[in-house]
């Protein structure tokens, strides 16, 4: 059978601004937050309330436009809880996507979800960026095997589906079954620490992107999930990149070992 998701229409992008200190069972950075970087730069916000997407400014849509549109509020049906859909902004602008029934990847038909490239605003300077954004799915949503969620990426576009990685990066993360949630890293691959691999819940596939901290979280059905990862960049060269998930205000997922870049 077919069925929808829904992401929240209020997710932030924030540059600048270092949030990525570890939980006391994380390994600290060699320096503060502070000391590292300063105050924050820029900042967006994605509006309440909308009838497009235009205020993402979107770069290039990939697939499954047709799979997307903006709707006001959560159906009750949908809610584990449909009271509290109200205390959590229930009339506020979400983007619902469809997945078809037999529907598998991008590549082919009949197509789910849908894909696409934003920037509301510039980040291409940037050494460190949070993107927090909330999800929701249905009570009766079916995980199936996996689906991937948003993320940053840099380097350029298409840093996915197979691809090398040995110039970009992209931080989507991911459902899996029984809604395991996780870091789907596309990064350069041989330059990775062997720790990060090396960690239980994480699984790096050869071919495509590496699996971190599989089950570290679970997308909640019936209810919303937020979530805000934060990217800090590695110095040029170093395997000293930072990547930190929050989901629902607690840290789920920490490491500063990540190559991004040359």
């Amino acid at each position: 059978e077919p069925t929808t998701i829904f992401v929240s229409a209020s997710p932030t992008t924030v540059t600048e601004i270092f949030t990525v200190a570890p939980s006391t069972s994380s390994p600290s950075p060699s320096t503060t937050p502070e000391a590292r970087l300063g105050t924050a730069k820029k900042a967006w916000f994605a509006p309440s309330t909308m009838t497009d997407l235009s205020s993402f400014q979107i770069a290039k849509f990939t697939g499954g436009q047709k799979n997307l549109k903006i709707v006001n509020g959560i159906p009750a049906g949908a809610s584990a809880n449909p009271e509290s859909l109200a205390e959590a902004g229930g009339t506020d602008s979400a983007i619902q996507l469809l997945y078809p029934a037999n529907s598998i990847n991008p590549a082919q038909k009949p197509q789910g979800g849908a894909e696409f490239y934003a920037a509301p605003i510039n980040i291409a300077d940037a050494r460190n960026v949070s993107l927090e954004y909330s999800v929701f799915f249905p009570i009766n949503f079916d995980w199936v095997l996996a689906g991937k969620l948003p993320g940053l990426y840099g380097g350029h576009m298409g840093c996915s589906g197979g691809n090398a990685a040995l110039d970009c990066f992209s931080t989507r993360l991911m459902w899996r079954q029984d809604g395991a949630g996780e870091l789907y890293l596309y990064a350069p691959k041989d330059k990775q620490t062997k720790a990060l691999c090396a960690d239980p819940t994480s699984t790096c596939d050869a071919t495509y992107g590496l699996s971190i901290g599989r089950g570290k979280f679970t997308w909640a059905a019936g209810a919303w999930t937020t979530v805000r990862q934060t990217v800090y960049l590695n110095t040029p060269g170093e395997q000293d990149g930072t990547f930190a998930l929050d989901v629902n205000g607690e840290r789920m997922i920490f490491r500063d070992d990540v190559f991004y870049r040359e």
